[in-house]
């Protein structure tokens, strides 16, 4: 559990706006969150991965935490998309956890595709990134 804790600490934020969870121990990058152009909406679209053994753990959170962050107090955004599949109930429930709320579903990719948002004035500032 120790080990967790120090992994969840090496999550760090590169100016461009990048967040990379980093593995203390070894320097290795064990996921990766960032802002980029969504396909249909005006906003910058949060988008997050983590190794699978990495999953479960907080991690996504706070990173995903920091981006927000990020987007909202220092590059002034008004508001922020995700795009997941409807099936993937994981990350919608992190979106969820993150503040964002579910706008629409649509199909894209094959599948189902729920759209979430969130406003820099709904951000909820976490206690601790």
């Amino acid at each position: 559990m120790e080990a967790a804790a120090s992994r969840a600490e090496a999550i760090i934020a590169d100016p461009g706006g990048q967040v990379q969870v980093i593995r203390p121990d070894t320097g290795e990058a064990v996921g990766l969150v960032w802002l980029a152009p969504h396909h249909d909406e005006p906003d910058l679209e949060l988008s997050l991965v983590l190794l699978p053994e990495w999953q479960g753990r907080g991690h996504a959170f706070r990173a995903a935490s920091q981006i927000l962050h990020h987007a909202f107090h220092q590059r002034g955004l008004p508001r922020v998309v995700a795009e997941t599949q409807s099936a993937n109930r994981r990350c919608g429930a992190l979106l969820l956890r993150l503040g964002m709320v579910l706008e629409r579903s649509f199909q894209r990719f094959g599948a189902e595709q729920s759209l979430h948002a969130i406003r820099r004035e709904e951000f909820p500032e976490p206690a601790r990134l």
